[in-house]
């Protein structure tokens, strides 16, 4: 009892001067019993003489650990004696011994950090330095710094490399025309980062997302449906989804996806598509941070505005182009003035002038007032992009004014020499479009300018009285049509491409009518012969209704055919 008061401080562990005396710790560590060792004075000679005497070999963790993180050790056993104090010397014995062994193998994990990097080799002697101390906060704060040194300057390039080579499998599944396993290859790609760098998998997404919508826009064969469900992605990361102005960027950039994805008369998602692209533009606009940027306001009332303007014209709803009308001229008295909003300013003249001729056609709000108010909107879209450099916007509003000009000259109440001069005036403006949309960089808005071009082109050599310089015009025509027929290809619109087929006809088929007799055979052959590849196109299509006019035609040209071929034979006997 009195060896316990002296050893411990207290008579309550006198059961451990007995657990040695019976034998029953067969082989206490001499660091477990150091406070009887103290008290009965015996040196360190003589503990080295038992332990050569000793069968059982020393524990080496707890040896090692004592020797090198006596600190820890010392304040593991105090907090165990003061939790757990009625426990015996063996269980004191079993608990150090296998808190030393956690402790070596953590030392050990700590010391096999690759750490070729001189900031690495630092921080782990720090590391470990904090273990033996038992400041086990500071081995935690270390061991993360070590890790984003780690990751920074090891993972993430093994990352990189690994989504760059993924991402090029979706390039290729892309250029074989399989845009749902692209797809798959882009998603799996950045979600390399997300255990990483949610910041870099951010990043990583809006490359990808920005190149395949530059590319769509370029292709005859888009595919904005996978940018977008790429930027979709962005809406699951925590560090977009608590920052509202990244919220409302991506929602600006999804809406104008989805919307393009619309655009394509190919795609098997377009109304999905327009809904969402109508959902998120209203996410970006309805931002308070949104409107708080002038530039960004007005980019984005411009991206709802066309959502808006798309489903009024698939819906003739009256209601969605006012709302867009709405939406575009507030902006435009808010931010009008703002120069930050200066360079965008010209897509919001062009997309209000194209509201107001939709509303022209359908007969809303005054036919003459909203193509009045269309062409001003136009022109001023046309200044505004000269201002900013806006090549992109300078064209497609010279194409609306064109437009607008070949309408206003088959309006009725006008001169044949104001009808001329309008015509002339739209084929300028058209021209200007043409030679801003070349077919390798805008090939959708070359084709529909060509096309505008062509029936302008027509309209203009039907109403000339000078047979020759018809002729020239109806020339153009024919070129202006064929050139938007190979652009706009059968796998793109098969529908259009047929209708330009049998546009060809009709030009040719008025053509023949006014020719000499060689000249009118071969008008002929071609009018049968565009038929045709109209009528075999539609039938492959499904247009059933459209085929029966192509086999008049079709019947019409080989009558008159007939007629020519026996006068030319009579012609030649006599």
């Amino acid at each position: 009892m009195q060896l316990a008061e002296d050893a411990f401080g207290t008579s309550g562990k006198t059961r451990r001067i007995s657990e040695l005396e019976s034998g029953s710790v067969a082989n206490p560590h001499p660091k477990t019993i150091d406070p009887i060792i103290a008290a009965l004075g015996i040196t360190t000679s003589e503990i080295e003489a038992c332990a050569k005497q000793a069968s059982a070999k020393p524990e080496d963790d707890l040896d090692r650990a004592y020797r090198e993180a006596r600190n820890l050790i010392e304040a593991i056993a105090r907090q165990f004696e003061h939790e757990q104090p009625s426990a015996t010397l063996a269980e004191l014995d079993q608990f150090l011994r296998e808190k030393a062994t956690e402790w070596a193998k953590l030392r050990d994990q700590i010391g096999n950090i690759d750490a070729d990097e001189r900031g690495l080799e630092q921080i782990k002697h720090a590391a470990a330095s904090a273990l033996a101390d038992g400041r086990f906060d500071d081995v935690d704060l270390l061991l993360a710094k070590a890790e984003e040194q780690y990751q920074r300057d090891r993972t993430l390039v093994e990352v990189r490399k690994h989504a760059d080579i993924r991402i090029s499998r979706g390039d290729s599944s892309l250029l074989k025309g399989d845009p749902d396993a692209a797809l798959g290859h882009y998603h799996s790609a950045v979600e390399f980062y997300r255990p990483f760098d949610e910041e870099e998998m951010a990043e990583k997404i809006n490359l990808v997302a920005q190149d395949l919508y530059e590319v769509s826009r370029r292709s005859l064969r888009p595919f904005f449906f996978v940018g977008a469900k790429l930027l979709e992605l962005l809406l699951t990361l925590p560090s977009v989804k608590a920052d509202p102005i990244a919220m409302a960027e991506v929602g600006y950039h999804l809406g104008l996806s989805y919307r393009n994805e619309y655009d394509d008369p190919k795609s098997s998602r377009r109304d999905e598509a327009l809904s969402k692209a109508i959902h998120y533009s209203k996410l970006a606009v309805e931002a308070p941070e949104t409107q708080a940027d002038a530039y960004k306001a007005t980019t984005s009332a411009v991206g709802l505005a066309n959502c808006l303007r798309d489903r009024a014209k698939a819906t003739s709803n009256l209601d969605d182009f006012q709302e867009a009308i709405a939406l575009l001229t507030s902006t435009q008295e808010k931010f009008g003035g703002d120069e930050a909003a200066g360079p965008i300013m010209s897509h919001l003249n062009n997309s209000l002038g194209a509201l107001y001729r939709n509303l022209a056609a359908l007969g809303g709000g005054g036919i003459a007032d909203m193509e009045a108010k269309a062409l001003s909107a136009f022109m001023q879209a046309v200044v505004n992009s000269e201002r900013y450099g806006n090549i992109d916007t300078w064209g497609a509003s010279h194409l609306n004014i064109g437009m607008i000009l070949a309408i206003r000259a088959n309006a009725d109440g006008i001169g044949a020499d104001e009808r001329y001069f309008l015509r002339l005036r739209a084929i300028v403006e058209i021209n200007a479009a043409i030679e801003t949309f070349p077919a390798a960089t805008f090939p959708f808005r070359f084709a529909d300018a060509q096309l505008e071009m062509g029936r302008l082109l027509f309209q203009h050599a039907v109403a000339l009285q000078n047979q020759q310089l018809s002729e020239v015009y109806l020339a153009r025509a024919v070129h202006s049509f064929e050139v938007a027929s190979e652009v706009m290809g059968i796998e793109r619109d098969a529908y259009r491409w047929a209708q330009l087929r049998t546009t060809l006809g009709s030009l040719f088929a008025y053509h023949a009518d006014r020719a000499e007799v060689m000249v009118a055979l071969a008008d002929l052959e071609r009018v049968i012969e565009y038929y045709e590849e109209a009528a075999e196109v539609l039938q492959m299509n499904g247009y059933i209704s459209e085929i029966d006019p192509c086999r008049k035609a079709i019947s019409t040209a080989q009558s008159k055919r007939n007629v020519l071929l026996k006068l030319n034979k009579k012609e030649g006997m006599a």
